[in-house]
């Protein structure tokens, strides 16, 4: 008999501990098992299916992913927002979002998910802060850089790359003049807000500013940094021809595919993270031709501005934990660096950065780690709530433009006068 019992309590007590080891291991899944979230995304954030699968594994949580063009999420959130409904339960959360949004007062503070050590980490997060709250978690480091296809450079006989916005042009002209590229310089010129960063890029490169203190705008003058700028991308267009006329079509991702294809020679205001693209020969026909190089604006003296994008979760939303756990998922250091290498979108976390760096893993680290210094914010004062509006206004001007509907001057003086409308 006592051996019996023996038996019974040792069978007893490893039941008892595979059970509880069981319990503590599947706690977080056991929690979340059967919950979905939905998540609203860009083309360029399409998160890899196989991450999302290693979610559900961890926490129980399925994601629903749904990709909508960054004008068309920006409708859709302000559109349910108003209706008092949730766009979905994680959402794209533009830097450019954060005054309307916030004053809105439709997402939710995301402060109490994070340690400050992740914040520390996260610099770019402060950009997300309203009213000393935290509406949107960086995923994307976006800030600008100028592409080149060093190929087409040596075709043209061209040695220096330009480091000026003069030398922008003419360099341009010749490796049109030279080679087979008839069109070398790449830029967006539809009425979507892709076609308004290269204006604001050069305005910030040729040393400029959009607004003064008081939000008086300052691109009006003809001598004027943004007017100049503008005159730039107009001329290249219409003047130089180094712009392909289709251009008046091309989104932001539409560059990136020319690109890549090897069909233009710059890609002008392109995304830090996309060397991790155009440097993958699965990827890229230019993989051993790209190189990045900085804004050519004031000669010898770049500077750029960061654009970074973030998730938010809807104040509407019946799922703000689970949605706030798939956040913290994205963000963690090994993910942070897969989705580098696998969508090209560049790390926040200033210890992903070097370690990525130092690994080797960071194509043209040196370049990137120098232009990093020269960022600036597009708004000194902050982000003004009016700014989605004055975008929108900004990308349709600019193609209005590009289609010879309205003059150079013209097109500056409507910019003028409907800044002064938001800004009254």
């Amino acid at each position: 008999m006592l051996k019996i019992n023996n038996k019974l309590l040792i069978i007893t007590f490893v039941f008892l501990l595979t059970f509880t080891f069981t319990l503590t291991n599947t706690g977080v899944a056991q929690e979340y098992d059967g919950v979905e979230i939905d998540a609203l995304v860009t083309p360029w954030s399409d998160i890899p299916q196989e991450m999302l699968d290693e979610f559900n594994k961890e926490t129980g949580i399925t994601v629903n992913v749904q990709t909508m063009a960054w004008d068309d999420i920006h409708d859709k959130i302000v559109t349910s927002s108003v209706a008092g409904m949730a766009p979905a339960d994680v959402t794209e959360f533009d830097w450019s979002w954060v005054g309307q949004f916030g004053a809105a007062g439709w997402y939710e503070p995301l402060d109490k998910y994070f340690s400050e050590e992740f914040f520390e980490d996260i610099s770019t997060s402060s950009i997300f802060k309203y009213n000393g709250k935290t509406l949107g978690i960086p995923y994307f480091n976006d800030f600008r850089v100028t592409y080149i296809n060093t190929n087409h450079f040596k075709e043209a006989g061209i040695e220096n790359y330009m480091n000026s916005s003069e030398e922008l042009i003419e360099q341009a002209i010749k490796i049109k003049e030279e080679t087979d590229i008839e069109y070398p310089l790449a830029i967006p010129l539809s009425a979507t807000e892709g076609s308004a960063t290269p204006w604001y890029l050069m305005t910030k490169a040729l040393g400029g500013e959009l607004f003064d203190k008081n939000w008086n705008p300052l691109f009006g003058d003809e001598n004027s940094a943004g007017y100049q700028a503008m005159k730039l991308l107009i001329n290249s267009l219409q003047k130089h021809k180094i712009v392909d006329p289709a251009s008046t079509q091309y989104k932001d991702v539409d560059i990136i595919e020319a690109f890549k294809s090897g069909e233009t020679s710059i890609d002008l205001a392109g995304w830090a993270g996309n060397m991790a693209v155009y440097s993958d020969e699965s990827e890229s026909s230019v993989a051993e031709d790209v190189k990045m190089i900085p804004v050519p604006g004031k000669k010898n003296d770049s500077t750029t501005f960061g654009l970074v994008e973030g998730y938010g979760i809807p104040k509407a939303s019946d799922n703000k934990e689970a949605a706030a756990k798939f956040i913290q998922f994205l963000n963690r250091p090994d993910n942070a660096k897969r989705l580098y290498k696998e969508l090209g979108l560049f790390p926040n976390s200033k210890k992903v950065i070097n370690e990525l760096n130092n690994e080797g893993e960071l194509p043209a680290g040196e370049t990137i780690l120098n232009v990093m210094k020269t960022i600036e914010p597009l708004f000194p004062q902050g982000t003004p709530p009016w700014y989605p509006e004055f975008s929108t206004i900004v990308a349709t001007t600019i193609n209005q433009m590009a289609k010879d509907s309205i003059s150079l001057e013209e097109g500056m003086n409507k910019l003028v006068e409907e800044s002064h409308k938001l800004t009254d």
